[in-house]
């Protein structure tokens, strides 16, 4: 990573604290990463402060993962912020309401730390892609028949 480039922030949340602390360690040599522990200190987090992408649990008490996901939507500036869910439970109506909330990505434990890196770093490059301006037509029409 160049020395211009900003730090992405990751936030996992996850009631787990090794959970947490797996997640964190997986992650922390390339990333800035923010541990929390509720769905509640989540939404309140994200209304203050700026990241790159949020890794969410599912099942936990108070504020599921899916409460986190569609109140973090209706915040000014997250909308298009990357989310993949965490789960534990590989239950065929689980992974169909992941798919149907619009999450990115997800993620089921236990996993090891190079596939959660490559889920992050796949994210992190799809967002960015999603962000920049998209070419002119006519340039894409050039570069197509320069191809030909």
């Amino acid at each position: 990573m160049e020395q211009s480039e900003k730090v992405p922030v990751i936030l996992t949340v996850d009631d787990d604290s090794v959970m947490n602390v797996h997640v964190m360690s997986s992650l922390k040599a390339n990333y800035r990463v923010v541990t929390l522990n509720s769905g509640k200190a989540a939404l309140k987090f994200l209304s203050e402060n700026d990241v790159d992408l949020v890794i969410l649990d599912i099942n936990m008490p108070e504020v599921s993962g899916f409460q986190v996901y569609d109140e973090m939507r209706k915040i000014p500036g997250k909308k298009d912020v990357p989310v993949i869910f965490l789960t534990g439970v590989e239950k065929e109506d689980i992974v169909s309401q992941i798919i149907k909330s619009g999450a990115n990505d997800y993620i089921l434990k236990p996993i090891a730390p190079a596939e959660i890196l490559l889920h992050v770093q796949n994210q992190l490059m799809m967002s960015r892609k999603r962000k920049q301006p998209a070419k002119p037509k006519s340039e894409r029409i050039a570069r197509i028949n320069a191809r030909r």
